[in-house]
């Protein structure tokens, strides 16, 4: 499974950096990617999703500055998800998941993918008290 992670590693390096500008991450990413696995893979795409793009929840992390990082992981140009096209830039995931015709089977596994390349990616940054 490892070698099927690796290639996504770099785009996941780009997606941090690019969501979180700065060497220091909270370390609540830590445990928020690790849950949020788990919980694909135990109540499914749609109900994660909507957990996590939950505007008004207590956690001490901003979830949607994740999910951004994961959707940029799946739309890189190294990525294999073939319908990137419907991943809109404006849009939430939820929003673009819940299209007519979205491949819901397909990007579950890109997206376990992409989390996977993203725990071992974030364990290169300094991580802060949350």
């Amino acid at each position: 499974m490892l070698r099927k992670i690796e290639y996504l590693i770099p785009a996941a390096l780009e997606a941090i950096d690019g969501e979180f500008k700065s060497n220091t991450i909270p370390s609540g990413y830590q445990g928020a990617i690790s849950g949020f696995g788990a919980s694909l893979l135990q109540m499914g795409l749609l109900p994660t999703l909507a957990v996590y793009e939950d505007k008004d929840s207590d956690a001490d992390i901003d979830r949607q500055k994740l999910l951004k990082a994961l959707k940029a992981i799946v739309k890189h140009k190294d990525s294999l998800f073939l319908h990137k096209n419907m991943l809109r830039n404006d849009h939430s995931l939820l929003d673009d998941v819940l299209q007519q015709g979205f491949p819901k089977e397909e990007f579950k596994e890109y997206l376990i993918k992409a989390s996977i390349a993203f725990k071992l990616a974030i364990r290169t940054y300094k991580l802060s008290k949350s």
